[in-house]
């Protein structure tokens, strides 16, 4: 018997494989000390001197001081600070940094063709390769491998007993004080609150309940961790019920793995 070819089921499979890929490799937002953030190199415009700069723009970088010159063809990405993250005592935990865009510093050939004083110190030029949002001048620079040394730890199981409370502390992708379905929050406790990232392949996950802080028994949403830092953790809302603000209350539940 013949199987038939069906090419729009094909079609539709594929791109979904592809949107899940592309999911799975989305640059996350990176905890870090804002004075480190504020060393980075800086982007100053580009050679058509536009405010926001687009995709295969070539930028205009100013290298800190005491950085390093960048080599030809290094990876890069975007970074722009985001909101000052703090607990609800008041200590401060660091800066977001928040993914704009990312790119690689021109090859040697295209710098010379390019650009009308290439060896210039202090200066380099990137050009854009892809991007979540429009770079702008005094946005951030980071190599790969910079970027990496802020990368989320592996968090150690804690008992419960040990556990400090989580609130939200902020709204990650948006910027008013609401958030839906699929947003980013910045939340307190992190790995000292129990919120570690489930890799496992078990049907059930540890994933945090999202509560209103005046009603702490009310529900306004399930999420899932997706990093998490000694002090904070970056989760993404799976279902929700009424928006969330700062201030809930996150506290784990044992839930059954959505398929």
């Amino acid at each position: 018997m013949r199987l038939k070819f069906n090419r729009a089921a094909f079609l539709v499979t594929t791109l979904m494989g592809l949107s899940s890929a592309a999911a799975l490799a989305e640059p996350l937002p990176l905890v870090m000390p804002e004075a480190a953030f504020g060393a980075l190199p800086r982007i100053t415009g580009d050679t058509l001197i536009q405010r926001l700069m687009d995709q295969y723009s070539t930028i205009r970088i100013q290298l800190a001081e005491s950085a390093e010159c960048l080599p030809p063809d290094t990876p890069l990405l975007v970074f722009r600070p985001g909101l000052r993250l703090s607990t609800p005592e008041g200590r401060t935990l660091g800066v977001l940094a928040v993914p704009v865009a990312s790119g690689q510093t021109l090859s040697h050939q295209a710098e010379m063709a390019e650009i009308a004083n290439p060896d210039k110190s202090g200066v380099a030029w990137m050009r854009l390769q892809s991007q979540q949002q429009e770079v702008m001048r005094s946005d951030s620079v980071m190599t790969r491998a910079e970027a990496k040394t802020y990368a989320p730890p592996l968090c150690k199981p804690l008992p419960l007993a040990e556990r400090t409370t989580s609130q939200v502390m902020a709204i990650v992708s948006q910027t008013n004080r609401l958030a839906s379905g699929g947003d980013l929050l910045a939340v307190s406790g992190g790995c000292a609150a129990g919120l570690t990232r489930n890799d496992s392949a078990s049907v059930f996950d540890d994933n945090p309940a999202i509560n209103r802080s005046q009603t702490p028994g009310h529900r306004v949403g399930n999420a899932i961790v997706i990093a998490s830092y000694p002090d904070t953790a970056i989760i993404r809302i799976q279902q929700i019920i009424e928006a969330v603000q700062p201030g809930n209350l996150v506290r784990l539940s044992h839930t059954k793995t959505q398929p």
